[in-house]
């Protein structure tokens, strides 16, 4: 008997829980506050431990609409280039790995998900219901109640309704608190065709080209930029320090700032990068927790989509068709064992910039005590495969039950 899985959230973490556990062979069914009517959002990395999983999922890659990514370039904040940390053919080359680094708007991702989420797979579909906002979730009896009283009932309950989760609790036993980050960060779209109108914006692009990612750093801020959908629009993400401000507020894509502020906090950057920011406009039991609502991670290593992803693909592979009830929370301790310390390493890994590194080892270690400092990033978080990992584990467990 197919187990009766209930997802909490139908953003990425809980499109992908959905549709690995619809096919491995369960009855899914998400239950989503919003109504898509009006979607928001910039842009997002796919990186190759990402586009393995989406590719596996069967995923329609065309409607990513992404741009490939070539090249991770790093330049100082008058635009000149300091160095060239990733070639990607190289890497993949050295991890001997052959999947995707993709650059896609996230609202491309999301519908791409929906769409895969949507299929028919072996007689079963996702059923997502819209415009329902949870009340409370009760992780030992499965009972999830909406806000106008209905209940459903689950063998398996997943969180992912992000970094301001009202679920998480059930897990935790307590409200969750804010803390801030002491960053703050602009994110906006930028229509390629109005850089190239602008002639010193598009020198900027002349010397770098639309085929990678490019971070101009200061000592204490930076700004980023990739290209997405098939290179019409760019992407731009300035990561700064709050300054006096340090409360913890409701980080939103609907949270607004303004061009102004944003040109004040990038005024000692070059000109050609001044002007593109000119162009800106600012647009515990049956229950397991994925994505932000397990592991809230900042856009450092741009791996938060992708750590939601590996979260979906172990539970799809540890809840393979032939799962009883009675074993799902057996199988989430390993889902815990699975996700816990690689999930925890690139969440702190990312809450700084790449040099900084090094700093987060300490806090790290208060969760994972025997944690060590990735080389680097890439090539700890690129040749990840949760469900091969879960696979083993299970069939360890099993083999020595």
């Amino acid at each position: 008997m197919p187990l009766k899985v209930i997802v909490v959230g139908a953003g990425l973490g809980g499109l992908g829980a959905a549709i690995a556990l619809n096919q491995a062979g369960h009855d899914v069914q998400v239950i989503e506050q919003s109504g898509f009517l009006n979607e928001v959002g910039a842009a997002i990395h796919i990186a190759p431990n990402a586009s393995r999983i989406l590719r596996e999922w069967e995923c329609d890659f065309q409607k990513l609409q992404a741009s490939q990514c070539n090249r991770l370039q790093v330049w100082n904040s008058a635009g000149e280039l300091l160095w060239t940390p990733i070639v990607t053919k190289e890497l993949q080359t050295i991890l001997d790995i052959h999947d995707d680094w993709l650059l896609t708007h996230r609202v491309d991702l999301h519908n791409a998900l929906r769409e895969t989420a949507a299929k028919e797979f072996n007689g079963r579909r996702v059923n997502i219901l819209l415009s329902s906002r949870v009340q409370s979730v009760d992780a030992e009896t499965g009972v999830v109640t909406l806000d106008e009283g209905t209940t459903f009932t689950g063998d398996l309950l997943i969180d992912a309704d992000g970094i301001h989760s009202r679920t998480v609790r059930s897990v935790t036993g307590e409200e969750s608190r804010k803390e801030s980050t002491g960053q703050n960060c602009f994110r906006f779209l930028i229509p390629i065709s109005k850089v190239h109108d602008t002639e010193l914006a598009a020198s900027l692009l002349e010397k770098t080209g639309l085929d990678g990612l490019h971070a101009f750093t200061a000592s204490d801020r930076r700004l980023v930029f990739y290209p997405c959908r098939q290179g019409q629009l760019l992407n731009v993400m300035g990561i700064h320090p709050s300054g006096g401000d340090t409360s913890a507020k409701e980080s939103s894509w609907l949270d607004a700032s303004d061009v102004e502020h944003l040109f004040k906090t990038y005024k000692d950057f070059g000109p050609e990068i001044r002007e593109m920011c000119r162009l800106a406009k600012f647009v515990k039991g049956r229950l397991a927790l994925v994505g932000d609502a397990a592991h809230p991670t900042l856009p450092h290593q741009g791996q938060g989509g992708a750590q939601a992803f590996e979260d979906g693909a172990a539970l799809g592979a540890l809840f393979p068709s032939d799962t009883t009830s009675e074993q799902v929370s057996a199988r989430l301790e390993l889902y815990n064992e699975v996700r816990y310390e690689r999930a925890l390493t690139v969440m702190m890994m990312s809450k700084a910039p790449d040099e900084r590194r090094a700093e987060m080892v300490d806090e790290l270690r208060k969760y994972v005590p025997n944690a060590e400092l990735p080389k680097d990033m890439f090539s700890f978080t690129w040749p990840s495969n949760p469900a091969q990992d879960a696979q083993g584990l299970l069939a360890a467990t099993q083999a020595n039950a």
